[in-house]
């Protein structure tokens, strides 16, 4: 719960400052000789709301430098970020010294079972996420409108992909592997196609795993012209992610192009030293294919080993330090945490409780791979944009009120592969569609999502 001294109760003196870069006030702004600026001109607007944060650091989201402002909530929409007085009996948050971004949208997660299940999402919360996607790699649940019909509460936002090892379940019963039939190709196409009238955002591959590894290109991409025909995107594990990445990442390509489909590359890679060299020409490919018109972005996770490297032995990162921060840097890589995790919380890898927070402890903070607002707008606004998503991913008026109020000081994760659910510290609090869901370590509404 809120502390008396983070509610501030009728706040009645004209705004501070809401649209000035850091460090500036009305007086700074006036004081500079080639402004011709009175505080008269400087107009303010009364308005309604519920609540507001103010004398925060304001990241947007939108990749632009964050400045001190205040955000004011009315249900659950964003209702002002600017010059504005409040009313006497609005509740009024100090955000002094904290930053205040967009709720975290996570792209990449195998979160489904344990949500339905009734897991409140804490370890993700705790991040500062607020969306997440699941049925990625191939594997969904079976029947996407029963999914949510059936889900006991939704603490954040959900959304789905249907799964093509699921749709090949459905049409055969029990998969004996190899190549899918014609008569069975097309009914999978017709349940893909009522996953996607039920709500699945688009189809999911993984195509490294059994049986996966029997799917045609051919097959791929008449899937994929249910989603061009309902408008869904080919989220894509691709065929191979070690020795033969290059071709595999030419074929998500290739099938992209001729389907016409956006196409989201999962967690890329180059996996293990000897493939390590060819990462640069990765990030290429998609370069090129952006610049030809393909609509294809990629997404990452921010560490440097993989689930299946936890179990191996001798351990070894299948990911080098330097790709994972070229990938980090590139303007058609955001974001996401391939979190596997299963009934009561148990994790499979530590990106599960502390991806989020790594990023912006150790990449953003430590190491200064890239600044704050990059790194905020490759977990909101990018992820967002994927998901066409008109009214989440960034801070703005008319907006759902999906925020996330942290120290950039203090941010950073815990989990390790030895202790895999210690959570992360540094997110104060958080909401979901304009409820406070996460403060100070503890769950406070476990109904406040809305399904994606």
């Amino acid at each position: 719960m809120l502390t008396r001294r983070q509610f501030l109760i009728g706040l009645g003196v004209a705004a501070t400052s809401a649209m000035l870069p850091l460090g500036l006030t009305y007086r700074g702004l006036i004081a500079e000789k080639d402004k011709n600026i009175s505080v008269s001109q400087l107009t303010v607007k009364l308005l309604e709301c519920d609540w507001a944060i103010d004398n925060v650091i304001v990241v947007d989201g939108s990749g632009k430098p964050g400045y001190l402002g205040r955000v004011a909530v009315k249900g659950k929409d964003i209702v002002a970020i600017g010059d504005f007085l409040l009313p006497a009996d609005a509740k009024v948050i100090n955000g002094q010294g904290l930053v205040l971004a967009p709720g975290f949208i996570d792209i990449h997660t195998h979160t489904e079972n344990y949500f339905h299940a009734g897991g409140d999402m804490s370890p993700f919360l705790s991040q500062g996420v607020t969306t997440q996607i699941g049925g990625n790699c191939g594997r969904s649940p079976r029947d996407i409108g029963k999914y949510f019909d059936t889900v006991p509460k939704m603490s954040i936002n959900y959304g789905l992909l249907m799964g093509y090892a699921t749709l090949r379940g459905i049409v055969r019963g029990k998969d004996s592997g190899g190549k899918i039939k014609d008569i069975e190709l097309n009914q999978m196409q017709e349940h893909l196609y009522k996953a996607r009238k039920n709500g699945a955002v688009g189809m999911s591959v993984g195509l490294e795993y059994w049986p996966q590894t029997y799917a045609t290109t051919e097959e791929l991409m008449a899937l994929c012209q249910v989603l061009k025909e309902t408008g869904g995107y080919y989220s894509t594990h691709i065929r191979s992610e070690y020795d033969n990445v290059l071709k595999a990442v030419e074929e998500a390509i290739n099938i992209g192009f001729k389907t016409g489909v956006p196409v989201q590359y999962s967690h890329i890679k180059a996996g293990y030293a000897k493939n390590w060299s060819k990462f640069p020409r990765v990030l290429e490919m998609l370069e090129e294919a952006k610049k030809s018109g393909l609509d294809i972005s990629a997404d990452m996770y921010a560490y440097t080993y993989s689930s299946t490297d936890i179990g191996k032995k001798p351990f070894k990162c299948s990911i080098s330090e330097e790709n994972m921060k070229l990938a980090a840097v590139h303007p058609l890589v955001f974001f996401g945490s391939d979190s596997g995790i299963h009934t009561g919380g148990r994790a499979i890898h530590p990106r599960v409780y502390g991806n989020y927070s790594k990023i912006l402890g150790n990449l953003v903070r430590e190491n200064k791979v890239l600044n704050l607002e990059k790194a905020i707008a490759k977990m909101t606004s990018e992820p967002a944009k994927r998901l066409r998503l008109n009214n989440r991913g960034l801070l703005k008026k008319g907006y759902r009120a999906d925020m996330v109020l942290f120290d950039p000081k203090t941010i950073i994760d815990h989990s390790t592969m030895e202790k895999l659910t210690l959570f992360s510290e540094g997110v104060r609090h958080v909401w979901v569609n304009g409820k406070m869901a996460w403060s100070e370590g503890e769950l406070l509404n476990s109904k406040s999502g809305e399904v994606i």
